[in-house]
């Protein structure tokens, strides 16, 4: 039989389960938090683009405010 060092294990809450030896729910549920944890990092990196285009936007919308001629100023 092969040791347990030899088998993929899921270690949770400090404590290592062969995942062969689980439960089919409890497999489920492991798949579950590995795609929600997927999920979790493709959004953070939608936020981030998000954030630095809201950043960019900004950066933009303050010169254009600031080079526009004023209210009133006749621009040649």
């Amino acid at each position: 039989m092969a040791e347990v060092e030899d088998k993929p294990t899921l270690t949770f809450n400090d404590t290592n389960y062969v995942i062969e030896d689980l439960s089919e729910e409890q497999k489920y549920l492991v798949g579950q938090i590995q795609n929600l944890q997927a999920q979790e990092s493709e959004h953070k990196v939608k936020l981030d683009q998000v954030v630095t285009a809201i950043d960019g936007f900004k950066t933009r919308l303050q010169s254009a405010l600031e080079n526009a001629p004023a209210e009133g100023e006749i621009v040649e």
